[in-house]
Parts: C-alpha cells; structure tokens; sequence
C-alpha cells in the first residue's frame, strides 16, 4: 500500500501551492483465500450505496467503504454488495460480477465503482473462455435472482457468493462459470503474477 499527499500545509481545504509531497509506503504478504471458501463460497448482504459520487478515486477518505465492511463483519458476512438507484455497483472493498443465462454480466469502469486490476484480469479471462460478457450496471433483480455472484479483489481473488441476505445464490453452491473462472485466474497467477525466471 502507498499514499501520496500534496504536503505538509497549514489546514485548510484550498490546495497549498509551495510544498513537498510525502509518501507513506508499506507491505504485508498477500494471503489467498482459504480453500474452504473457494469450495463452498461465501455470504454476502447487501446495502444502499451511500458513498460519495467519486467512487474511482483511490483515496483515504474511505469513511463509507470502512462503515458498509463493518455491517457484512456484524453480519458474519464476507461482504456488503451495493446498489445505487436499483443498479448494482460494487461491494465494500470488491468489484462484483454475476452469471445469468451463461452471460456475465458487470457494472462499467464509470465513477460508481473503484476499477480494480482483478476486474481487469477477470473479464480478460472470460473473454479468453469465450464467455459471453455484458458490461453494465445489473438491476437489484437481476442481481437476486442470479445463477452466480462473485466478488473479486487482489485478496479475494475470485470467490462465489453462495448466500445473499441469508437467500441462496443459484444453487447455493459456487457455479460451473465461477470454477472454470477460478481455475483460469490461478493458472494466470502461476503463470504471470509468480513467476521467477
């Protein structure tokens, strides 16, 4: 993780014109999900989304993202799958997907969600499965009837939302499309994201 600010100023909201950027960086090692969660997939609630209307900002003002992620905590869930005016948008601290009829189907990189690299590799490996793929923004109906919810990041990875508010997701089970997905992202990893030469 890194955070870039303008500086160090006297407070107040116009931008300081005469100062040295800081830089904040730091490392953990990135964990991958528990095999239990892959092979039976993960709860989720939903929620209105409440954030701000600069949603593809990465910025430390995550006030919104930090409360929602606590209610899925409360709620013994994984995550908090968000609508905006009857559309799905994201997830607290996920971009979401979900399979209906064999397509899938995801919010566009607009303003509403935070574009993520693992949203990138994802429809890259779709499309590379030839799975067909619709970019916009689901309706909250679509989104509960569902054949399969994912919720994706660089921790998550690819993981199947098997109950929604307490409902079961498709089967209740992570889909056929979610296995075939899951497997190409981590032969992707292997291949790409790990490799030593």
């Amino acid at each position: 993780t890194s955070t870039v600010t303008r500086g160090v100023a006297k407070r107040d909201h116009a931008f300081p014109g005469e100062t040295k950027q800081t830089v904040f960086m730091m490392s953990s090692p990135l964990a991958t999900p528990a095999q239990e969660l892959v092979d039976n997939g993960v709860a989720c609630i939903t929620a209105v989304d409440y954030r701000w209307l600069k949603c593809d900002v990465k910025s430390v003002s995550l006030l919104g993202n930090c409360l929602l992620r606590q209610s899925a905590a409360d709620a013994g869930a994984t995550e908090v799958v968000l609508f905006r005016d009857g559309r799905l948008t994201e997830a607290s601290a996920s971009n979401v997907f979900i399979i209906r009829d064999g397509r899938l189907l995801a919010p566009p990189k607009d303003n509403l969600i935070l574009p993520g690299i693992t949203y990138d590799v994802v429809l890259e490996l779709a499309a590379a499965c030839r799975i067909p793929i619709e970019l916009r923004a689901p309706t909250e109906q679509e989104v509960r009837t569902a054949d399969e919810i994912w919720v994706t990041s660089s921790t998550k990875e690819v993981l199947a939302v098997t109950t929604l508010d307490g409902r079961p997701v498709g089967s209740g089970r992570p889909g056929e499309v979610f296995r075939v997905v899951h497997r190409e992202y981590q032969e992707f990893k292997r291949k790409v994201m790990r490799y030593a030469a």
